[in-house]
């Protein structure tokens, strides 16, 4: 690659590490609201609607 060419890359390390762990941690979130709407009744009915 020579100097006159366009880079086309803007990522950084911090900002895939940024992007990285906004997926993992919303991944946890459906996990946890998942898991909770399967085992406690309150969180079932509030989700449903009654």
């Amino acid at each position: 690659m020579t100097d006159n060419e366009p880079k086309w890359d803007y990522t950084t390390k911090e900002g895939n590490f940024a992007a990285g762990a906004a997926v993992v941690g919303g991944n946890l979130l459906v996990l946890v609201i998942y898991i909770l709407y399967r085992t406690v009744p309150s969180v079932h009915h509030f989700i449903i609607g009654r």
